[in-house]
């Protein structure tokens, strides 16, 4: 399974947070009456809510490993932008990530792009002055250490890592001044990725711990398709018919793939990509806007963004508003489900109903 974050198209709410420690809280009990539909069964999943330390801020969690430990972005407090997290299961504290050099964050932006089950986490730190990109790992969530001291990674403009996986395989990709290339990096060991035939522009996004690599690719030819980098060739996963474009955004470790697919109407929709085949998951709102599939675990359980605005999560072949699932009482809209684990916890951003503009980290943990 991948844990990756959606670099491209993840949902962002801006939003005024209280000011103090990182702060979780049951959100069953909030008197605030939801702005969603409510369920009409009992709740089957207990949500937990996270602000940020610092003010005027958001909170996003992009995903959630095996042992529940959470990954995601915050405004430190005193820091002048927004960095990247780790959360442990069962604390409240954010341990922020640094960038080398940078321990006060004020230089440069660091971003987490994936976490594996030892908490080893990938990424990137941004230049404030330049904007040029550096990628890093944080071996356990520690002191992060630049990939660009490996030659091939240094030849590249902007490189970025993207993904990680359990066996420590990292994907990420940079430019070499003609187009964006991918690689992966195990150890010291640098591999580029193939591209499509003429070339053009190749993104990685998630990788799986069997080791198949997805994202999206073009050529001078061919418009950006959803992928897939497998024992060393590349493939293309395909589109919805008429469909426009197409990106893979997260894989398990079966191989079934998740992303969206740009449809003839010009909204993009949550698909799946299994078998050669692409098929529409018909999430709630479909056809009314964007809608992608961002995480997907070992038993096909899919979870992402519906075309209204709100979370969902896919399964037994039916896509559900995941507003309907959680107490109607509970004062939040979940509105991005960006992760989601083994154990069938979910993580992603949510928004207050109270202040919309008020973004928060959710994580929605099964009831038993």
């Amino acid at each position: 399974m991948s844990f990756s974050r959606n670099r491209a198209r993840a949902v962002s709410a801006l939003g005024v947070l209280t000011a103090g420690a990182a702060l979780a809280f049951s959100a069953l009990s909030a008197p605030a009456q939801a702005a969603t539909a409510a369920a009409t069964t009992a709740p089957q999943y207990t949500l937990t809510i996270t602000r940020s330390p610092g003010l005027g801020q958001q909170t996003s969690f992009f995903g959630i490993n095996a042992n529940g430990d959470i990954f995601g972005s915050a405004i430190e407090s005193g820091s002048p932008s927004e960095e990247g997290f780790l959360l442990k299961a069962g604390s409240t504290t954010l341990q922020f990530l640094g960038s080398p050099g940078d321990p006060g964050n004020t230089k440069s932006i660091a971003t987490p792009d994936g976490l594996n089950v030892a908490d080893d986490i990938a990424g990137s730190s941004q230049s404030l002055t330049n904007s040029m990109t550096t990628p890093l790992l944080w071996p356990n969530s520690s002191t992060p250490s630049s990939l660009a001291s490996l030659p091939a990674i240094a030849a590249l403009l902007n490189p970025q890592a993207t993904a990680i996986n359990d066996s420590n395989l990292i994907a990420g990709d940079g430019s070499n001044g003609h187009g964006t290339v991918p690689f992966t990096i195990q150890g010291s060991q640098v591999t580029m990725l193939p591209a499509l035939p003429g070339g053009g522009d190749s993104q990685p996004a998630a990788v799986s711990n069997a080791g198949v690599i997805v994202g999206q690719a073009d050529s001078a030819t061919i418009s950006p398709v959803a992928v897939e980098w497998q024992n060393g060739a590349i493939r293309q996963l395909g589109k919805l018919p008429g469909g426009l474009t197409s990106e893979a955004l997260a894989v398990n470790t079966s191989g079934e793939i998740v992303g969206a697919s740009l449809a003839p109407g010009g909204d993009a929709h949550a698909v799946l990509f299994a078998n050669g085949t692409v098929t529409d998951l018909n999430v709630p709102g479909t056809g009314q806007g964007d809608a992608q599939a961002d995480g997907v675990n070992d038993s096909g359980v899919i979870v992402g963004d519906g075309g209204n605005g709100h979370a969902f999560i896919y399964q037994n072949g039916q896509a559900t508003d995941l507003n309907s699932l959680i107490s109607s009482g509970s004062g939040f809209t979940l509105v991005a489900a960006n992760g989601i684990n083994n154990k069938g916890d979910i993580v992603g951003t949510a928004v207050s109903n109270a202040q919309p503009r008020q973004s928060f980290g959710f994580e929605l943990t099964p009831v038993s």
